[in-house]
């Protein structure tokens, strides 16, 4: 990863998203039910998505998720915190552990443009489980495409899972120079 890389991810992860709440301490106590949900949907072939929120005052985030199929969940309705709550995270998984199931697709990025551009004061991050899987050949061009729209936010090599993390986008993507 480059410096710049770096630089997002290390902005990402230290940022407060509501309060003293950031993305590495969100993490630090729900990566581990992430990582559940995305070995749920290896196993069931589906796409689950969902909210990490956190109840005004309270002292633990909790996960409202809800299980698509298998190219595809709405995450639409988590958007909306519970009332008493704020939304820390919006998160869905890639159910497959093929190599064109490890990054967020075009379509995870242009939903997120959409959303943030027009919720400016909108803070919650986006974030996307994967497998660690890549094509044989690497990513090529669209590697260096998709640099700017997300990068790996933690990782846990043994079981093949990474988690993505996009940054709010200051422009509309552009996936033409790929």
């Amino acid at each position: 990863m480059s410096t710049s890389d770096d630089t997002v991810r290390d902005t990402l992860l230290s940022t407060p998203i509501v309060g003293e709440w950031t993305l590495s301490k969100i993490l630090s106590t729900e990566a581990t039910n992430l990582v559940k949900l995305w070995e749920d949907g290896v196993r069931d072939k589906v796409e689950y998505g969902g909210g990490i929120y956190i109840k005004d005052g309270g002292a633990r985030p909790f996960i409202n998720s809800a299980k698509g199929n298998n190219n595809n969940i709405n995450i639409e309705r988590f958007r909306a915190a519970p009332q008493g709550s704020k939304i820390l995270v919006e998160f869905h998984t890639h159910p497959g552990k093929q190599p064109k199931d490890g990054r967020p697709s075009d379509g995870d990025v242009s939903n997120h443009w959409d959303r943030t551009s027009k919720n400016p004061g909108d803070k919650h991050a986006a974030l996307v489980v994967t497998t660690t899987n890549k094509p044989s050949g690497g990513w090529g061009k669209r590697a260096v495409v998709k640099k700017q729209y997300a990068v790996v936010v933690w990782e846990d090599a043994s079981k093949d899972v990474r988690i993505w993390a996009m940054p709010r986008l200051t422009a509309k993507p552009d996936f033409n120079d790929t």
